[in-house]
Order: structure tokens, then C-alpha cells, then sequence
């Protein structure tokens, strides 16, 4: 076991790893998700994807979590600086009396790590609290407060307790944010998990210390807890009709198949366990050509009623709740597209974009029941979104109250023909939109738009309403508007391309 430091964190240099640097706690569960993730970090770093805008805005939603939990706790210390720097911060602070801390930073078994909040007890130990910007606790949460907790206790803090403080979106209401977090005590758990921390440590530092990336097979770990930024220079010779592409293939069965060196769908055994879906895939893949059910198409579209809305919102889902009556994650709309299909075969574009830090909602509201008639069927891609979306509208704007309710119950599922009656190699086991449009409507696409995925469009969105430019914001709100008529033009596309296969 490496050597008890004193009583509180001193800095020392790595001696025992053979790494010249310090491990730290992302290292660590990098690590534990894939070593080969974990050499890559370190070795070779140029094979890393950037992150998205999803992660620029899940980071930024973190912070102000962060923030919040911090306010619970008046007096806190929070510690600055990085690395090293900041372990000599947290040691003075410790020495000057410090019962509450912040980010602070501990160094052990050459391991680097920083702690949400310490928050000294009666008796004069600790109680390490790890805040998450979920809303629940996942497994690799309480590997990340064990690591913490073996670091800290290995420096000389007598860490007693260890709770998770996680999001609580159901209880929580703006404008009372009392009940924000929940807290639920993981000390045994931990205990049980520090265990092991050594034995794990000393593997990830012999792949470490390899001059050659380890050799690990892909699967399920690749987007799992977190989207390894490795993926694409794992998976480049992946074809593109993989075990992966077979919808809702659980990891247990491709890790089998994997384990058996199948990657491709046609070297599946035929007396493979599949469900009857996704044995129809397969078969399809194997066809290679789709399955069409044009009857079934047929009638669905005779559902429709003129004239046709093909309709579409953006949200965006503040952590943070702002507005009166959200929960936290709640979605917020913004935005919205329509294109507007006649009987006569005319089609006009009508939207809604907001476009400052206010409440959004009514104004969306009353733009919405006037662009919207009180007839006529109104087409979503993935309508459980949307009409929770108009639900919670509905809720918070009695004015619309009952217009918003109409619009839902005439709510028509695009995806259900591609769910049900429209099976395609080409969408490569997604029903996505952006998967069925360049088959159905190879004419159509979203690449030559600045904004281009739906996550991107709540980034850009943020970014707008908190910029004081006014010439950027009108650069951003007509990228937002271009890639919101392109989601409705999409679907008005689909529809007609699904009216001629209909008819044949």
C-alpha cells in the first residue's frame, strides 16, 4: 500500500507509478470505461474527437449547478488554482480552519483529485458530497466518489461520510428551488468500491506505461457511461451493416457476437437469438433491398385531413429552471416551424423564433393557435415529443389552453410508417429523420445549413440570447430559422415521396 501522508495534503512528486505524471479522477474513470480510451487520452491524443455542443452546453449547465449547490453552504472556501497549485490552497486552507470547501484538491498514491464540497462534521471529521447535474445516480457516479474519497482519506482527511447530490426534477417547481437537489448517503457503497481502487489503479498505469495502444475489442463501453471521443478512430473499419446498425441488439448479444469476431450482419449465424424485428432487419440487410408495405402506407396517409401541418419545435432544457412553473430539464420551446400543405397542392411556410432571455412561452402560444387553424391534421416526426411539449404549453397558458389541446389531438406520426411499414437498409437501424430524408429525398439535406442537429440548435440558441451583438445575433437567429424550415420541408419532402410509393 503506498505511504499515509500527514496530516492534511502535502505535495510530493510521483514516485511510485513510473508515469511522469499524476493520474487524476477523469483520468481514472477514462479509464475504467476503456483503457484503451485511457491510453489514447494520454498517447496519443490527436485520435480525439472535440466535443459537441451538447457537452458545451452540459457544461455550462454544470457550473450553474455547481454554483447552486454551493450557495447551500454559506462560508465555503472555494479553492482556486489547478493542479498541484490548488492541493497547496486546500492545505492552507485546511490549516487556517476551513470547515467547508470547495473544489478542493488532494494528491495520494500519485493521484490528483478535486472534491464538489467537504463540509466538516461534529467531531472534527468530514463529509464528502459529489455534485451531478443529473437526475438520477448511475453506477460510474459512485466510482468517481470513490476515488475521491480513496484519495482524500489516503492525505490524512478523516473522510466519515459520502453522499451524491443529484438534480431533483420532479419535486422542484421555479420559482422554489428549496428542493433543487436530492442527497442519498453512498458510504458503504464506496467502502466496498475503495477495495478494489488499487488493484484497478496499478492495472490502468501498466497500460499506461505500454508503448502501444491496448488491444480492446469495440462494443457497448464505447458510448457508455459517456460517448468515448475515440469512437470514430476505433470504429473507422466498421462497415456500414453491423451488428450495430440491428435495432434495440441488447450489448450482451453483441459482445457475443463480437467475442466470435462478427462484425458484419451477414455473418450472423442464422440460428442466432434474435427478436422477430430485428430478425426482420437482418433479413433485409441480407435482401438488400427494403420492405414496403404500400397498402398499410396508404391507409395511414388517408388519415390525413387538409390542410396538412407539418410541424416541428426546438426546446431548450434549462437545468436551472427560470421561468414560473418549470421543473429542472424541462423542455422549453423557442421555436417553431410549419409548412402548411393545401388540398390544391400549395404550400406556404409560416414560424415562430424568440429571440432574447425572456419567457418564450406565451408569445410562442399565441403565435402558434394563430398559424395553426382549428382543422386539419398536424405531422411530427416522433410525436411523444411534441405532445409532451404541447402539454406542458397547454398547462402554464390557459389563455391557449384549449387550442394547444386541439393541436395535440391532431397529432399524426410521421416516424410510425418507418416503425411499422417502411423497412430500409439504408437507415441503417434508425428511424431518425436524418437517416430516412437522404433515401427518400436525396435532393434534400441539412449540410449546406450553419446549424444543423437539433442539440446544436439549443446551443446556438443559448448563445444568441446571452449575446450583446446584434449583428451576431442576427447571424445566429437566421441559422436557427433555416435549420427549423428545413426539419418541416424535410417532412413535406417524406410525405409526398411516401404519396408516390403509395400509388405504385
Amino acid at each position: 500500500m503506498p505511504t499515509r501522508h500527514p496530516a492534511y495534503p502535502l505535495v510530493r512528486r510521483p514516485a511510485q507509478s513510473g508515469v511522469n505524471h499524476l493520474l487524476t479522477k477523469s483520468k481514472y474513470l477514462s479509464g475504467l470505461q476503456c483503457v484503451k480510451r485511457l491510453w489514447l487520452e494520454e498517447h496519443a491524443p490527436q485520435h480525439l474527437a472535440a466535443g459537441g455542443a451538447t457537452q458545451d452546453v452540459s457544461r455550462r449547465q454544470g457550473v450553474q449547478i455547481g454554483r447552486l449547490a454551493r450557495a447551500r453552504y454559506p462560508g465555503g472556501v472555494l479553492i482556486g488554482g489547478a493542479g498541484l497549485e490548488a492541493v497547496r490552497h486546500t492545505q492552507t486552507a485546511l490549516y487556517n480552519g476551513a470547515t467547508c470547501l470547495f473544489e478542493a484538491a488532494f494528491v495520494y498514491d500519485d493521484i490528483l483529485v478535486r472534491c464538489d464540497i467537504l463540509r466538516k462534521l461534529p467531531g472534527g471529521r468530514w463529509e464528502l458530497i459529489e455534485v451531478k447535474s443529473t437526475t438520477e445516480i448511475r453506477p460510474h457516479y459512485l466510482h468517481d466518489a470513490a476515488v475521491q474519497t480513496y484519495v482524500a482519506r489516503g492525505a490524512g482527511l478523516a473522510v466519515q461520510a459520502v453522499k451524491l447530490m443529484v438534480v431533483n426534477n420532479q419535486g422542484c417547481v421555479f420559482p422554489d428551488l428549496a428542493s433543487f437537489f436530492c442527497e442519498t448517503d453512498v458510504t458503504r457503497t464506496v467502502t466496498r468500491l475503495i477495495r478494489k481502487l488499487p488493484a484497478n489503479v496499478a492495472k490502468l498505469r501498466g497500460h499506461l506505461a505500454q508503448p502501444h495502444a491496448p488491444q480492446v475489442l469495440i462494443g457497448a463501453h464505447c458510448g457508455y457511461p459517456h460517448l468515448c471521443p475515440a469512437k470514430s478512430h476505433c470504429w473507422q473499419h466498421v462497415p456500414p451493416e453491423s451488428i450495430f446498425t440491428i435495432p434495440r441488439l441488447s450489448a450482451r448479444k453483441i459482445a457475443r457476437l463480437l467475442r466470435r469476431g462478427i462484425v458484419r450482419i451477414q455473418d450472423i449465424p442464422a440460428d442466432f437469438p434474435l427478436t422477430p424485428p430485428q430478425r426482420a432487419y437482418v433479413e433485409r440487410v441480407l435482401a438488400g433491398a427494403p420492405a414496403i408495405d404500400r397498402p398499410a402506407i396508404a391507409r395511414r396517409l388517408g388519415e390525413l385531413a387538409y390542410p396538412i401541418y407539418f410541424f416541428d419545435f426546438e426546446t431548450y432544457a434549462y437545468a436551472v429552471p427560470r421561468f414560473w412553473g418549470m421543473r429542472p430539464y424541462q423542455q422549453l420551446p423557442f421555436q417553431y416551424s410549419l409548412h402548411v400543405l393545401e388540398a390544391d397542392g400549395s404550400v406556404r411556410h409560416a414560424g415562430y423564433l424568440h429571440t432574447d432571455g425572456s419567457d418564450p412561452r406565451a408569445g410562442l402560444a399565441h403565435a402558434l393557435v394563430s398559424h395553426i387553424g382549428p382543422s386539419g391534421s398536424v405531422v411530427v416526426y416522433n410525436a411523444r415529443f411534441e405532445r409532451s411539449v404541447l402539454r406542458d404549453l397547454a398547462h402554464t397558458q390557459p389563455v391557449y389552453r384549449q387550442r394547444l389541446r386541439s393541436i395535440g389531438a391532431r397529432l399524426w406520426d410521421q416516424m410510425e410508417i418507418f416503425e411499422r411499414h417502411y423497412l430500409d437498409p439504408r437507415f441503417e437501424g434508425s428511424n431518425s429523420i436524418k437517416r430516412v430524408l437522404p433515401v427518400l429525398a436525396p435532393h434534400l439535406s441539412y449540410a449546406d445549413l450553419a446549424v444543423q442537429r437539433g442539440d446544436q440548435a439549443q446551443a446556438v440558441w443559448g448563445e444568441m440570447i446571452a449575446s450583446d451583438d446584434p449583428a451576431h445575433r442576427a447571424q445566429l437567429a437566421e441559422g436557427l430559422r433555416a435549420y427549423c424550415a428545413r426539419d418541416t420541408q424535410a417532412m413535406l419532402e417524406i410525405h409526398r415521396a411516401l404519396c408516390r410509393l403509395a400509388e405504385e
